[in-house]
């Protein structure tokens, strides 16, 4: 703490606060998840300050003196921002409540129920704690728990912030709080999608979040977010599987987290390449998301023969449309969406490819439709059907087919990085222009199949050079005139 401490003595941005509100005779406080990260050790470009008074002039005077970016974030209650070029930003507020004391005990959690001066916060070694719910005791022993028993009843996505915080810090849930959720879980149809899909995105982004997903399970907080996996309950499956779907999923989404913070167990030798591609953007959080999500096509799919045998035809696709109305619902971004769905649609990908090389037809035709198909998510795509076959243990599943999946991964990436990825990327022999000019061709629905056909077989290496590409077209178009 103490070394933060000092980096935060140092900080440009809260001297120049300090030296403000000591002009204006202005009493502000840090508070919340600000004074909590110090106590645990670690820094932040941003701050939380509360005051009473006039917040939206004070901190319109502020950005005006520091030539920063002034936000009004909630004029009718008092709270605004101040960003100041690159070096952090301050949230203004006024005290929920009479003073400091019940602005603190209004907040979610008491480890967030933590205020300090700023006048101590920054000129001495041990700043003045002011914790009237015993934040500082939970923060050393590792809890999150409600200050209030109202703590939900008056905002209900507090809920799902408790399992964030808890899964960010590695900390236990109080017993008590979890208890008082579950007359409130319902509650969470009331709170704006945006909000619900930004905490389930923080919560999914945290390396070890699977033991608090699976919590969430218990109390039917998952089934408040995604009625699709409430759905799954207690669908039974084939031999296939040890459990239902519901549980499977579970099970598919600890084994997601698994296998991403152990690469090397299974994707040797590209595990750097697969590293790198979930430490992009968004991809841990929305990987975990689609292993939750990607049998949710089991129950409208499911069919029993009569020799009693359970299947499940079109279950991927058909999940994959019943996720798009589900992230249309919580308002995800298109991008985000169609991410996750992709993985749905496509989960059993890995499985068909890996029957295909055990009876040697993989081809690199084969590979390249693949990567036409989904780029480089085919990376994301294998992790999520290596975490699949972890969670599928029964009898009819091999035991190897983990493995067998990290190999058939390393295998078409290989071919993808140089048999593929040069063409896909490179200059192209012909190009759409060409056909018409050089070719004599009417723009259609034949110009995206013969550009195809000769894509296919620049990777192939049957051509390799223009002229060779214009002997192709000249074969091809006879050949759909004979």
């Amino acid at each position: 703490m103490r070394h933060v401490h000092e980096r935060l003595q140092q900080d440009g941005l809260l001297q120049r606060l300090l030296a403000f509100a000591e002009r204006q005779g202005l009493r502000l406080f840090v508070v919340g998840g600000t004074v909590r990260d110090v106590c645990l050790g670690r820094a932040s470009l941003d701050f939380d300050v509360a005051m009473a008074g006039d917040v939206m002039a004070v901190s319109r005077a502020f950005a005006r003196e520091v030539s920063g970016a002034y936000v009004p974030l909630d004029p009718a209650h008092g709270e605004a921002r101040v960003v100041y070029r690159k070096q952090g930003s301050i949230d203004f507020a006024r005290f929920k409540g009479d003073d400091l004391t019940q602005d603190l005990r209004r907040r979610d959690f008491t480890i967030n129920a933590l205020a300090c001066p700023l006048t101590t916060f920054l000129t001495t070694s041990t700043p003045e704690l002011i914790d009237p719910c015993g934040g500082w005791d939970d923060l050393q022993a590792c809890i999150v728990r409600m200050p209030s028993p109202q703590s939900f009843e008056d905002d209900p996505l507090r809920m799902l912030r408790a399992f964030r915080l808890a899964a960010s810090f590695d900390f236990t849930i109080d017993d008590l709080t979890l208890e008082r959720m579950k007359p409130t879980v319902l509650r969470l149809a009331d709170v704006a999608a945006e909000r619900i899909h930004t905490e389930v995105l923080k919560l999914f982004s945290t390396p070890h979040s699977a033991p608090y997903v699976a919590t969430m399970g218990q109390l039917g907080l998952l089934d408040a977010v995604l009625p699709e996996v409430a759905a799954t309950h207690g669908i039974t499956q084939n031999r296939y599987h040890h459990v239902d779907v519901f549980e499977h999923s579970l099970l598919t989404y600890q084994s997601t987290e698994a296998v991403i913070n152990a690469l090397a167990s299974y994707f040797q030798p590209i595990s750097d390449a697969v590293a790198a591609y979930v430490r992009a953007g968004e991809h841990l959080a929305l990987l975990k998301w689609a292993a939750l999500l990607h049998d949710i096509g089991k129950p409208a799919a499911r069919r029993v023969d009569r020799r009693g045998r359970v299947s499940f035809p079109g279950h991927a696709g058909g999940g994959a449309l019943l996720w798009k109305e589900a992230g249309h619902r919580l308002k995800l971004s298109a991008a985000r969406a169609d991410y996750i769905q992709t993985l749905i649609a496509h989960h059993l990908r890995p499985r068909h490819l890996l029957t295909l090389a055990s009876q040697g037809r993989l081809t690199l035709r084969v590979m390249h439709r693949l990567f036409r198909d989904l780029d480089e998510e085919v990376l994301g795509l294998f992790v999520l059907a290596v975490a699949d076959a972890l969670a599928s243990r029964g009898p009819r599943t091999p035991s190897n087919r983990p493995l067998a999946l990290g190999r058939l991964c390393a295998r078409v990436w290989e071919a993808y990085q140089t048999r593929i990825r040069p063409v896909l990327v490179g200059p192209r022999l012909l190009t759409g222009d060409d056909l018409q000019t050089v070719c004599g061709l009417e723009p259609g629905p034949r110009f995206k199949t013969l550009l195809e056909s000769i894509e296919l077989a620049h990777v192939e290496g049957h051509i390799r050079t223009r002229a060779e590409a214009l002997r192709l077209v000249e074969h091809l178009l006879g050949a759909s005139m004979r």
